[in-house]
């Protein structure tokens, strides 16, 4: 990341050390300058300028000999800056970051709504399903709504939800035996017989008139 680079540089030799020319020093103190920055700063992150700024301060603020090869010590303060093109990329990262967490919390906030509210509970879920039908939504059909998701939504023991799960599976059953007529009556059979073993002569009549009118002539 480029910076511009604003302050002011202290340098000293160290202790014990012989007079060397001050320009000599100066040069060596801001090799040591950038090099020492050149560390820190490549440790952050564009929008991280203050954190970065801190980190130099907080390493520069009193003397120190920052390299062993050089007998220089050194302090400093600095300001950086981004430059003009520099800046615009790392603005530009920080608005696909801000989005890509914008998304991810919309996605986390839908989920925890069809979680928590939706589908807490089969009326929720059958009302939520009806709502997004008739504002014309492109969602789940029918059958595929009823079939794989409202078996698994809240109460598990909801009287609807069952009984509709159970007339699926029948559906399905009787949808199978279409072209195997002795199946078919056998089937009938096995369920006329269970309904008045269980009391149920009613159920066993309606039965019986029901195929009754499926094989009378139209």
């Amino acid at each position: 990341m480029a910076y511009t680079v604003s302050g002011v540089l202290h340098c000293r030799l160290a202790s014990g050390e012989q007079r060397q020319k001050s320009a000599l020093v100066r040069s060596a103190a801001r090799m040591a300058l950038e090099e020492k920055a050149s560390q820190i700063t490549r440790g952050y992150l564009p929008g991280q300028l203050d954190e970065a700024e801190s980190a130099l301060a907080l390493e520069l603020s009193d003397w120190r000999q920052v390299d062993a090869r050089w007998p220089i010590e050194i302090k400093a303060h600095l300001v950086l800056r981004l430059e003009t093109e520099a800046a615009a990329r790392a603005q530009a990262y920080e608005d696909a970051l801000r989005d890509q967490q914008l998304q991810h919390d919309l996605h986390e906030t839908r989920v925890a709504y069809m979680r928590d509210k939706v589908l807490a509970d089969a009326d929720t879920a059958r009302a939520w399903w009806l709502e997004r039908h008739r504002e014309g939504h492109q969602s789940i059909v029918w059958d595929e709504f009823n079939t794989h998701i409202l078996p698994f939504v809240g109460r598990t023991g909801d009287a609807q939800t069952n009984a509709m799960r159970t007339a699926h599976v029948l559906a399905q059953v009787v949808e199978r035996l279409e072209d195997d007529p002795a199946r078919h009556k056998l089937f009938v059979a096995t369920a006329r017989l269970l309904m008045k073993e269980m009391d149920w002569p009613d159920l066993a009549d309606s039965l019986t008139l029901a195929e009754q009118r499926k094989f009378q002539p139209k």
